[in-house]
């Protein structure tokens, strides 16, 4: 199974995928994809269920998984070597079939700060108020948009340039950064959101990056960071800046919290051009714009 597996991740690091899907099918086969610059691409390789199966249980086991466990999802990471190191992430979910469909996320171990244009009026436009701001920046967008870059990109400048004492808390650590703190998120091992985050706060930090806004309680403890001085960074999956105040608000952030604690929103997507290249698509609000919605009963 070790030479399937390296063969399967192999190619697509070849081709550039961020995504493995193995999807089973009604007629004892499993379909699989990669996702190459957002589009789902057949993979082509002969897969039934006896030889998935046997392929699930050594991706299981390298990612630290329970290979007995089938009917609950669970989610793992394991480091592959290839020209340089990069993080699967390892995904699993049971499924009517009566087998599990599984996933790989691909992403290399250390951050490469030049993922970002620097000449993108817009990441200069967040850098420079950034540079002068406290409270919340909350980057919303769909799933794979770059919202994590982006973040990433703006706290490789903070450390840069300013010498930031950052601490982030990510579920799990996509990518490295040298000189930032990465605490990664292991409910086994009791290391939740919740438990980092008082712990943290303790360790006198300027920056604070949270990897995604799930929750109540962690929109509601992002929200107090904010409130208390510091920068703080995170993620929300939103359809626009004006959803994610709407999302706040369901998690049971109050308004006043939000004019006080939120310096910027921030909404991106990939949009595909004619050549097939992607371009990055950003809009932001900020806080004198999210206090003029709040003051005028959310209407634009």
């Amino acid at each position: 199974m070790e030479k399937l597996f390296k063969s399967i991740i192999n190619d697509a690091i070849n081709s550039n995928a961020s995504d493995i899907h193995f999807v089973p099918l009604n007629d004892d086969k499993v379909f699989v994809q990669v996702r190459i610059n957002g589009d789902n691409i057949p993979y082509d390789l002969d897969l039934d269920f006896n030889l998935y199966s046997r392929l699930l249980i050594y991706m299981k086991f390298i990612a630290h998984l329970d290979v007995s466990e089938r009917n609950k999802a669970q989610s793992g990471q394991y480091l592959f070597e290839h020209d340089i190191h990069y993080y699967l992430r390892i995904s699993t979910i049971p499924i009517s079939l009566g087998i599990e469909s599984s996933s790989i996320r691909i992403t290399p171990q250390h951050f490469n700060h030049s993922q970002v244009k620097s000449e993108h009026q817009s990441y200069n436009v967040l850098q420079n108020r950034m540079y002068q701001s406290e409270g919340l920046f909350l980057f919303t967008g769909p799933t794979g948009s770059g919202k994590t870059t982006l973040m990433y990109e703006l706290m490789y400048a903070l450390k840069r340039e300013k010498n930031k004492h950052i601490i982030t808390i990510e579920d799990p650590v996509e990518q490295t950064l040298n000189g930032i703190v990465q605490v990664s998120v292991n409910e086994k091992a009791n290391i939740t959101y919740q438990q980092s985050f008082k712990a943290i706060l303790r360790c006198d930090p300027d920056v604070i990056m949270i990897g995604e806004i799930r929750d109540d309680i962690t929109a509601k403890q992002v929200i107090q960071a904010s409130l208390s001085g510091h920068l703080v960074l995170s993620t929300m999956h939103a359809s626009d800046t004006i959803g994610a105040i709407h999302r706040l608000v369901e998690l049971g952030v109050t308004v006043e919290q939000i004019k006080q604690g939120i310096s910027c929103i921030t909404n991106q997507r990939l949009v595909k051009k004619c050549d097939e290249a992607r371009t990055l698509d950003m809009s932001y609000i900020f806080k004198d714009d999210i206090i003029k919605y709040m003051e005028n009963d959310y209407e634009t």
